[in-house]
């Protein structure tokens, strides 16, 4: 290459642009392209999904500058010299009289059959075997120009080769073979590690080594020719190489030798099967016994054998891949410990098999289960019950996973715009820019300016000496053009701006664009300006910097739209989108907190302060970004506008969206991933939920489904999914919405397991595990398999029997006699979040149930008014925000107390009992505490507390159990 850049720089056009040698080089600064540097495609980081190489969109690809390309040799370019294969070069070069020192070198590159490769082809794209013949051809080639003398008496090269066959086809076998007979015939030594047998074979002379591995070799076992080794008893490579010789008879491919230039030593037809006849048999014997261990397990299903953790008895459950497998029984009997404690934490167990042991010590894992053997186990995926509703910032954006994408596609494909100007930012290359001013000067005189001066106050002589010393005759001052020899200092106290005049540029004095633009671009530091004849002015930076007032930007970067971190949240509310009359610590303290510990704590803080207290943000106005990520755009929207949207309408913006070039491949990867779970969203009843709404304002139901999106809204296959009561907190209409999901999730080839007591749910189900008979210690068996009949016609299924006989009502054969009402708990006026001044009674000494879909306002109105009314009336005690979310209520005075049984966690500590939690324990210790002995021994209650130092086990600290961490394996 290094002669064909000689041949590009001696061409009349390049030496009358100056251009030397160096400028065609793809790997120097001075002719590449800027924004590649030479390598034709840029590399976009996409994070959680594989990075992206797109064609360089200022060179196209091409790899250098404009001004290089219009170079040609013979017709051609630089980039058109790279794009031809070996062979198209090798006929060009001849036909331009280069055929010495340019089409015999690469020549041996077609000898070797690597003609098809272009010569701009990336070495990181050839294959093994591509680039295993490419160095042989580059020492090759070197040995080519070597003038040999005809004495006899030249020194040749010696060449090591260490497995040169590795990646090799048979015919490139071949070929490589021809080419060491090329070396050796040049007078040059080979030296070759290697294991096929049919390079051995073809080997002049022969070094075995062994007669082992390890301590048993290092020694020489025979040295000598092919026929000579394998007369060797205890030559292992004797052994093998005889069967390979004594079919030269059959051979039909020939590599020529040497001395004669023809056998005997050739190519066998199946080297594949060049073995030692006795070893071979045995091999193929001891290969044809060994049992096959197929990972889909026998006849598609999953096999767990011997199950025995917690309470199950020894069972063995066969369930069917890609199939929805509903586990029932009554509560306690098994199921979630079959379910996820054995095919979920044996199918993650695997997963983290094939992880390196320092990789495994970073991730918690499960017990292994107690169980002799599960088979046929797929990834799985497990979605389990919880009560959490994501921290103080989640959105229903964030925990569906809606938002990692947006911040990604917003972060590649948006254009920044300045939040004080409005003006959109971008950032250009010198090419870039040249090409503008070339492309203006076209159709009129444009003056290149250089700001020196930006709206700065002072009498500014010191910049008009400065100009006139660096040799220029002309300023542009607030707006007026001013020649250096008549400047006159400036008022002192009035703002002014100044540009020093670089050139001017036109159509007929369009080759000093370059140089102009390059200088001003220098002196203004990666600024410059450009004057058409009317005055209009164009700014030019090489910077992200607002045009209209020079304001800088970092590049986009997908922290920049995140809430949670301080690069994207808003700097008053620090992310939350609202604001408390009590200051939040958000930032590093003076106390050594880290910037984490404070958010955590801020955000701790926040859960626990009432809603009545928050108003919105007025900084941010609650899209909780700070103002350079509210003004980037997409097409025209900013990502706080898109989530702002519900899902449905969210899902119609996103398939509007169109883009081109480099973005339509950056979006190819993200706008499905958005695609999909939005549309989740809308088929399990969530179209209505806005993207940018908290999470921890969702219903128990929205929040079950929303859990859902998020997992069930990729597009997987061949996947376990374990999910655990699914239809829990879902009206009727939006059960049968799931269920219709999770059949066409099934249909796309995942297996379902669904711990589950609904009755539909087991309808729709393929196959069904009733486990039992009872809970407990009474349970832990299979009681029935199959469909749903097979279920109801066993007798010993208590699954079976609800099923027959389901509850009537009413459950004692006639209602009771109960007086009419008289008392009334009244709410007036309710209008929290989706409540419409409501006005609701709920009679006195009555069972009330409020039902309605999922979202319709049942979670608001019993938490956020019915509750919070009753205990604030019998505390009486006044809230201020109250007025916003009820007018009145009233009848709370016939009530004694009120209490709020949530879906909160009951456990706080792992030493909680059922005992300790309904405080029976505090009495069985105190009746501990009265015994003649503890009164003796001066114990007293808190001595019978494994809570407690001084009675339980400090060994344990009074959990019963010891930890045993195990760093890459589970604990134990």
């Amino acid at each position: 290459f290094d002669r064909v850049r000689e041949l590009f720089a001696a061409q009349p056009e390049a030496m009358a642009q100056g251009l030397t040698a160096s400028a065609f080089s793809f790997n120097s600064g001075s002719g590449r392209c800027e924004r590649c540097s030479g390598t034709g495609f840029e590399k976009i980081e996409m994070q959680f999904l594989s990075d992206l190489f797109v064609r360089c969109a200022e060179c196209e690809g091409r790899r250098f500058q404009p001004h290089v390309l219009k170079v040609q040799l013979h017709g051609k370019s630089i980039h058109d010299l790279l794009d031809l294969t070996v062979s198209e070069a090798i006929h060009f070069f001849a036909q331009i009289g280069e055929e010495k020192n340019l089409s015999e070198p690469l020549g041996v590159l077609e000898e070797v059959g690597l003609g098809y490769l272009r010569l701009g082809q990336p070495l990181n794209t050839l294959s093994g075997g591509e680039s295993q013949r490419l160095k042989l051809v580059r020492h090759l080639a070197e040995t080519e120009t070597i003038e040999r003398p005809t004495n006899g008496d030249a020194l040749g090269n010696l060449f090591i080769f260490d497995e040169p066959t590795t990646g090799l086809h048979f015919d490139d076998v071949a070929m490589l073979l021809r080419l060491f007979r090329r070396l050796v015939d040049r007078g040059h030594s080979i030296v070759v590690i290697e294991h096929n047998l049919e390079v051995i074979k073809c080997a002049d002379r022969i070094v075995d080594l062994g007669p082992e591995a390890g301590d048993q070799g290092g020694e020489v076992v025979a040295v000598g020719t092919p026929e000579q080794i394998v007369k060797v008893e205890n030559s292992h490579t004797g052994r093998f190489l005889r069967s390979v010789l004594s079919r030269s008879t059959k051979e039909t491919r020939v590599i020529p030798s040497r001395e004669t230039g023809e056998g005997p030593h050739k190519m066998s037809p199946e080297p594949e099967r060049s073995f030692a006849q006795d070893d071979c048999v045995e091999l193929a014997r001891a290969a044809e016994t060994a049992p096959r261990f197929r990972a889909n397990g026998s006849n598609g299903v999953i096999a767990i054998h011997g199950a025995r953790e917690h309470n199950l008895k020894n069972i063995d459950v066969k369930i069917p891949r890609e199939q929805m497998v509903v586990i029932t029984g009554l509560s306690g009997s098994g199921k979630s410990t079959l379910a996820f404690d054995i095919l979920f934490a044996e199918g993650q167990r695997r997963f983290l098999d094939s992880m390196s042991p320092y990789a495994r010590q970073f991730v918690e894992q499960l017990e292994k289960p107690d169980v002799d053997l599960v088979s046929g186990l797929p990834p799985s995926v497990a979605i389990e019950q919880r009560v959490t509703r994501g921290g103080g910032k989640s959105t229903v954006a964030t925990v569906t996973e809606v938002y990692h994408f947006l911040r990604l596609l917003f972060a590649k494909t948006g254009t920044q715009f300045c939040p004080d100007c409005d003006l959109p930012v971008e950032k250009q290359s010198v090419a870039a820019i040249v090409k503008q001013v070339e492309t203006a000067a076209k159709h009129g005189p444009m003056k290149v300016l250089a700001p020196l001066v930006k709206a700065r106050k002072g009498f500014h002589t010191d910049v008009a000496r400065w100009a006139e010393r660096q040799g220029f005759d002309t300023l542009y001052i607030d707006g007026a053009f001013v020649p250096i020899a008549q400047f006159r200092k400036l008022e002192r106290f009035k703002e002014h701006t100044i540009d020093v005049v670089v050139g001017v540029v036109d159509a007929k004095r369009i080759l000093k664009a370059r140089n102009l633009t390059q200088r001003a671009l220098e002196i203004g530091r990666g600024t410059a300006h450009l004057l058409d004849a009317r005055n209009r002015h164009t700014v030019m930076s090489t910077e992200m910097s607002c045009p209209g007032c020079g304001r800088a930007f970092e590049e986009l970067d997908p922290r920049l739209f995140s809430f949670n971190s301080p690069h994207g949240a808003c700097e008053q509310c620090g992310g939350f989108g609202e604001i408390w009359d009590r200051d939040l610590q958000t930032g590093a303290s003076a106390d050594g907190e880290s910037v984490l510990e404070n958010e955590l704590a801020a955000e701790r803080e926040a859960e626990w302060i009432d809603e009545e207290e928050a108003r919105e943000c007025p900084s941010c106005h609650g899209s909780r970004l700070n103002a350079v990520a509210r003004y980037v755009r997409v097409q025209g929207c900013t990502i706080d506008q898109f989530t702002n949207l519900s899902a449905s309408k969210a899902a119609r913006k996103i398939d509007k969206l169109k883009f081109r070039g480099t973005h339509q491949t950056i979006a190819a990867d993200l706008v499905p991933e958005i695609q999909q779970r939005l549309r989740f969203m809308q088929k399990v009843g969530l179209g209505y939920l806005a993207l940018g709404r908290s999470a921890k304002t969702l219903s128990g139901g929205e929040s079950q489904r929303i859990r859902l999106a998020a997992q069930l809204g990729s597009n997987l296959r061949g996947v376990l999914y374990v999910l655990d009561e699914p239809t829990i907190g879902l009206h009727p209409r939006d059960n049968l919405r799931l269920l219709d999901t999770l059949t066409a999730l099934r249909n796309k080839g995942n297996s379902l397991v669904v711990v589950e007591h609904d009755e539909e749910t087991m309808r729709r189900a393929d196959h069904i595990v009733d486990l039992g008979p009872r809970a407990g210690i009474h349970g832990g068996e299979v009681v029935a398999t199959g469909t749903l009949r097979d279920i109801e016609r066993d007798s010993n299924s208590e699954t079976a029997r609800c099923l027959k006989t389901p509850l009537r009502h009413p459950t004692r054969g006639s209602r009771r006699s109960l007086r009419d009402v008289e008392n009334w708990i009244e709410v007036h006026g309710a209008r929290a979040n989706n409540l419409k001044d409501l006005h609701v009674r709920f009679p006195i000494g009555r069972l009330s149930v409020i039902t309605g879909i999922s979202g319709s306002g049942k979670s608001t109105l019993m938490h956020e008014v019915l509750w919070p009314a009753v205990r604030d009336e019998l505390e009486e005690r006044k809230r201020a925000g109250n007025g916003a979310l009820f007018k009145l209520v009233s009848g709370a005075q016939e009530i004694e107390a009120v209490y709020e049984v949530d879906q909160s966690p009951i456990g706080k500590t792992s030493r909680s009992t059922p005992g300790t939690y309904i405080k029976v324990f505090d009495e069985i210790r105190n009746l501990y505490a009265q015994l003649p002995v503890s009164r003796v021994r001066g114990y007293s209650a808190s001595r019978f507390s494994f809570n407690a130092e001084g009675g339980r086990c400090e060994r344990c600290k009074g959990h019963g159990v010891i930890k045993l961490e195990m760093n890459f394996l589970p604990s134990s």
